[in-house]
């Protein structure tokens, strides 16, 4: 008798995520399988980032795009927590004092 519709798509599901369990003529089942090695490169250092820079050019590349495409609520939610970080570091010099003034907490 053949499979219901619910064990396939369980069976397929199973073996997408890598359990065999279920499987009858899979190569991982049958032996014929060759196990996936994946060769990961060293992770070169990284240079040292200046954070505060680093914020202030997202936010100035969120505001360009989202300045091109103002119905995108997806880049104005980015924009808004990249703008309230930016508020929130006491001190930086990072040019948004006078925004955090004006917005910041009272």
């Amino acid at each position: 008798m053949a499979d219901s519709e619910a064990v396939r798509s369980r069976r397929k599901r199973l073996h997408a995520a890598g359990d065999h369990s279920m499987c009858r003529r899979c190569p991982a089942v049958t032996g014929k399988a060759t196990p996936r090695v994946a060769v990961l490169s060293p992770i070169p250092k990284a240079p040292d980032l200046d954070a505060v820079a680093e914020m202030q050019t997202l936010a100035l590349r969120l505001a360009a795009a989202h300045e091109a495409e103002p119905s995108n609520a997806l880049l104005a939610r980015e924009l808004r927590m990249t703008l309230r970080e930016l508020i929130g570091i006491e001190g930086s010099g990072s040019g948004f004092d006078d925004l955090a003034a004006e917005y910041g907490p009272a």
